[in-house]
């Protein structure tokens, strides 16, 4: 799994890395037991059975030569200076997928969602919470973004 990540480094240290898959695999193996340890059995399960259907939802037919792109982060002194688009080019230029989709992206995260078009990406999905999610969390909808190459 190791091999899906990539890390933009600014010496020695992580400036933002992500991580992306050929939407067959996960870039995360989540397991129940260590959550239940540190976490309690109730809070532990609990966790597993979000995460897992948050970050281990598998796609339903997607389309040949398709990459995820299932995490982008920028470490806080970092943001704003171009280390998240270092790492979502380096992963279009060298890995061998035609098309790539970045699966529900709060509709509130601005910055990631203009970065993504900066880059080329377009919006072919909106999913709407529902009105008691979108109250609790102050997201409307999620959007996914795909991309393909010329």
């Amino acid at each position: 799994m190791l091999d899906q990540f990539y890390v933009a480094l600014a010496g020695d240290r992580v400036a933002a890395f992500g991580a992306c898959t050929d939407c067959q695999s996960f870039s995360l193996e989540l397991q129940s037991a260590p959550l239940r340890r540190h976490l309690g059995w109730f809070k532990g399960s609990m966790a597993a059975l979000i995460l897992k259907r948050e970050f281990q939802k598998p796609f339903v037919d997607p389309p040949a030569e398709t990459g995820s792109v299932e995490f982008i982060g920028t470490a806080l002194s970092f943001r704003g200076q171009g280390a998240a688009s270092a790492v979502i080019k380096h992963m279009l230029v060298h890995l061998p997928y035609r098309n790539y989709l970045i699966e529900e992206v709060a509709d509130t995260n601005v910055p990631a969602i203009r970065l993504y078009e900066k880059l080329g990406f377009t919006e072919y999905k909106r999913k709407s919470l529902s009105p008691r999610q979108a109250r609790i969390s102050g997201i409307n909808h999620m959007v996914s973004l795909c991309f393909e190459k010329a």
